[in-house]
């Protein structure tokens, strides 16, 4: 076998056993020292594959088909700086616990540190954001075979294990790249002569759920039952299994529950937006919690961090299905690991005594909130940021999927939502980071891995950040509505101290950009609207949601009366907070 049919065999094998392993769907940017990949992954009649010009647009596709599905998505690039286009996306898959696989073509080893072209040390490049990596030989007949199957299989079951995350496995190639039909008679493939007829993976790998301490959760069953005031968080959540144990346990424990938007409960009628009422010093003052629960991960708003500073309560228990650290406010008095949906059963039934805050009783506050949110959404008034994100919140249904963009998109939804009957909207957003890299491409990967339609609420620096990925609407199998709110700018930074500093505000800070929302439509061939007033918006997006083409709805404002509008709803919001909770 000549070099060219070992690199093709060895391609193959990998490809196929990655395949085996569940990473059947494989994220592609074209290039030469790669081909070896490419090829496998193209003939292999039993992959999915998307081709992308830009490894970064790559890597958050491949981001967002990982929270849709919670399988990796193999990532293939050639040598040089591609791989690292893809390190923003590694970073939020790192730290929002996203399964991934970088399979980065690489230069062999005597090419490296010479002044070869297009040559970067690539091994291990993504330091600490990965679960594993490993330098692969270049393909050999000297290497076994069986040990590169178990590469491959380790990379999966590291990637979806506990933590999940991005794994990389670097692989060097020597030339001649041009591919080669794998000869399966070579002696060097005997010992895989049962895998290839069998169809099975290499290895099996089984990740049993981690059962929660239950010495712990008796004696948090008797805290809680003793407590004066418990108070549940669900913050960011992966399963809706464990979003709708923990809903459940704040109905049996008659105790209120902070739905973060992030846990797939916010928009569920079973809960209550706390949102509006943690902003309120008399609430914080009048509700005193001596036992918190958070399950789950980080929480959209800034204010319950604030409000457990200000309340120093007795117990702070955080319950997380992985081993990582989650203690962002540094308060947290016990870290419980294993199955959320388990220790939320597990603690039913222990809470026997009334809490000393009655629940009902600040219903009169949320109807009187609710109120002034919908003001908001009248028909002939002007659209804006917080009634698009209301109007969007009442019209999607849970046949769509929803993606918001990180600043004032996703605090809109997280605040202003109207509640539904239904909590099975699919509800995906990039917090792990918190930045707005790659949003377009990120809410294009979950709504293909969900197979729904998708409506991603997107701000116009963000937009402009990721507008190569306006290329992939046309390549899903379900269409976008891309809503992007555009105030000419960054515009939370509006509600930041720094606004104050006129002299460098406008041009350091706000960024304004006058590029053409709707030439970017045009440019990549997607319908445009920009309606006017809250009816048109609405009759725009209803009419989108039945059809099957991908559109762009620009919403125009200005900065300065997107933050006159925030201010003025969250003064009449409080007005109400002040009145019913110190009446309390």
């Amino acid at each position: 076998m000549n070099s060219r049919g070992i690199t093709s065999l060895w391609s193959t094998v990998i490809t196929e056993e990655l395949v085996r392993q569940g990473a059947d769907f494989f994220c592609i940017s074209p290039g030469s020292r790669s081909t070896p990949l490419t090829v496998a992954v193209a003939r292999n009649p039993k992959t999915r594959w998307k081709i992308f010009p830009d490894e970064r647009s790559a890597g958050f596709f491949a981001l967002g088909y990982a929270k849709a599905t919670g399988k990796p998505a193999v990532l293939i690039c050639t040598s040089g700086t591609a791989v690292a286009n893809y390190y923003p996306a590694v970073v939020e898959a790192s730290l929002d616990f996203r399964p991934m696989v970088v399979l980065s073509a690489d230069r062999p080893f005597e090419l490296l540190d010479c002044g070869a072209n297009q040559t970067i040390r690539q091994e291990n490049m993504f330091g600490s954001f990965t679960r594993w990596n490993m330098q692969l030989p270049a393909p050999s007949k000297e290497v076994p075979l069986a040990s590169l199957l178990s590469a491959a299989a380790y990379a999966v079951s590291k990637a979806t294990g506990s933590p999940a995350g991005p794994v990389h496995l670097n692989q060097p190639f020597r030339e001649p790249l041009e591919p080669e039909v794998p000869d399966y008679s070579d002696p060097w493939f005997e010992p895989l002569r049962s895998w290839h007829e069998t169809g099975h993976p290499s290895t099996m790998p089984v990740f049993p759920e981690k059962q929660p301490d239950t010495r712990t959760l008796s004696l948090l069953r008797r805290l809680i039952g003793e407590a004066r005031q418990p108070f549940l968080i669900a913050g960011n959540l992966t399963d809706i299994a464990d979003a709708r144990a923990i809903e459940e346990l704040a109905a049996d424990l008659q105790v209120p529950l902070y739905a973060d938007l992030s846990s797939g409960l916010r928009l569920s009628n079973a809960t209550c937006p706390w949102q509006l009422a943690m902003q309120s010093p008399e609430f914080r003052k009048r509700f005193r919690p001596d036992v918190v629960l958070h399950f789950g991960g980080h929480i959209i708003s800034r204010h319950p961090a604030a409000a457990l500073s200000e309340w120093k309560p007795e117990h702070l228990v955080v319950f997380r299905n992985h081993p990582n650290r989650f203690s962002p406010v540094l308060n947290v008095t016990m870290s419980v690991e294993g199955s959320l949906a388990q220790a939320a059963n597990m603690l039913k039934g222990c809470r026997k005594r009334t809490s000393s805050f009655d629940i009902g009783r600040s219903e009169e506050f949320f109807r009187q909130a609710d109120l002034e949110i919908e003001k908001e959404t009248h028909p002939g008034n002007p659209v804006t940021e917080i009634s698009a994100a209301r109007i969007v919140s009442r019209f999607i249904t849970p046949g769509e999927a929803l993606f918001l963009s990180n600043s004032m998109p996703v605090r809109d939804m997280d605040s202003y939502a109207c509640t539904l009957s239904s909590n099975g909207i699919n509800i995906g957003l990039n917090r792990g980071a918190s930045g707005i890299d790659g949003i377009i491409s990120t809410a294009a990967g979950f709504a293909e891995g969900n197979r729904k339609p998708l409506t991603l609420l997107i701000g116009d620096i963000a937009f402009l950040h990721d507008m190569n990925a306006l290329t992939l609407p046309s390549k899903l199998s379900v269409p976008l509505k891309i809503i992007v709110l555009n105030n000419n700018g960054g515009g939370i930074f509006s509600f930041l101290p720094v606004s104050g500093c006129t002299d460098v505000f406008e041009t350091h800070f706000a960024t304004p950009q006058n590029f053409s929302v709707r030439l970017a439509a045009e440019t990549f061939g997607l319908r445009y609207a920009s309606p006017s007033t809250n009816r048109e918006f609405a009759d725009i997006y209803t009419a989108a949601s039945s059809d099957s083409q991908s559109i762009v709805i620009e919403i125009k404002g200005t900065r300065k009366s997107n933050l006159e509008q925030h201010r003025d709803l969250q003064a009449r919001i409080a007005t109400h907070a002040a009145r019913h909770f110190t009446a309390l």
